[in-house]
């Protein structure tokens, strides 16, 4: 049976700990995942209690918040400390070669590896997953359960002896099969990137129409004009932004898709049955579909890896 542990400093992240643990179990059973490992019987050697319960986790995801380094001790943070319970956990995932996701909470950053003992180095390297608490929870928390359905995927294929690397063969061959969040930005990208274009083409066609019989004017009274201006312009460089991670292209794509999907729907109702030709009301039709695909896409397919921390 495949197992979670959750590895978190309570003066931390205890209470967005909780949430993160009841939508894992409501996803994988409560038989499957499990926290708070450092509740230890009297006269038990820690180190050996911790270590036994990660020996039989498939990954550990360690919750880092904003004071996941510990209150200093002795001048350093506890985190230097060998006998800090954290410290114990991730060192014994990591020396398992199990594999192990930092989850940021509350806007913090991933440590940086100077900071961190020598033991716990690598640690710093490890991809994370930002998981906010506000109304993207259900969002960044359904991105981190499609990445953890692919780790148990992988470690099912594996035989017994291989189960403590599947982390390690990935690096090894990045490019066998890329995951769906390194195939999302530039999906959604061209889909942004096609409906600039065809607002463009739109654009350029109508111009030199006016131009010939000289009614550049007329042509600028109309709003569908500068939508088409917005909407192709707008399209290219959010396709751009998205294509290269730009970290505002989100949520100028969102706003770009609704504003589009209802503006080519509305000009559609308004001219169908003026006799246009069928080219023109069919792109414009999927125009508007592109738009409402790529407004889903934004809203609730975004993957948690997408996020910059």
């Amino acid at each position: 049976m495949a197992k979670i542990t959750i590895s978190y400093r309570r003066d931390d992240s205890m209470d967005i700990t909780g949430r993160i643990f009841d939508r894992l179990t409501s996803r994988y059973g409560r038989d499957t995942v499990f926290r708070d490992i450092d509740n230890i019987p009297p006269g038990r050697d820690f180190r050996e209690h911790i270590g036994a319960s990660i020996d039989d986790c498939d990954v550990l995801m360690v919750v880092v918040g904003p004071r996941w380094m510990g209150g200093e001790r002795h001048a350093q943070p506890r985190i230097q400390s060998d006998t800090d319970y954290v410290r114990v956990e991730v060192e014994a995932a990591l020396s398992r070669r199990i594999p192990v996701i930092p989850l940021l909470v509350g806007g913090a950053d991933m440590p940086e590896p100077h900071a961190l003992p020598e033991s716990i180095r690598d640690f710093a390297y490890r991809n994370a997953v930002a998981i906010d608490s506000g109304r993207d929870f259900d969002h960044h928390m359904n991105g981190l359960i499609r990445a953890t359905d692919e780790i148990f995927a992988h470690a099912d294929t594996l035989q017994p002896g291989q189960r403590r690397a599947p982390g390690i063969e990935a690096k090894a061959k990045p490019s066998a099969d890329a995951p769906p969040s390194a195939l999302f930005l530039p999906i959604v990208g061209a889909v942004m990137t096609v409906i600039g274009l065809m607002h463009i083409g739109w654009f350029t066609s109508n111009l030199l129409t006016a131009l010939a019989a000289g009614a550049v004017p007329q042509m600028f009274a109309e709003v569908w004009t500068f939508a088409d201006m917005s909407f192709g312009f707008g399209g290219l460089v959010i396709g751009i932004g998205m294509i290269v991670g730009a970290p505002w292209a989100r949520v100028a794509g969102i706003v770009l898709c609704l504003l589009a999907a209802a503006s080519n729907l509305l000009w559609f109702s308004d001219v169908y049955d003026r006799g246009l030709p069928r080219l023109m009301l069919t792109g414009t039709a999927l125009t508007a579909l592109l738009a409402i695909v790529g407004a889903y896409l934004l809203l609730f397919r975004w993957p948690a890896q997408a996020e910059k921390p």
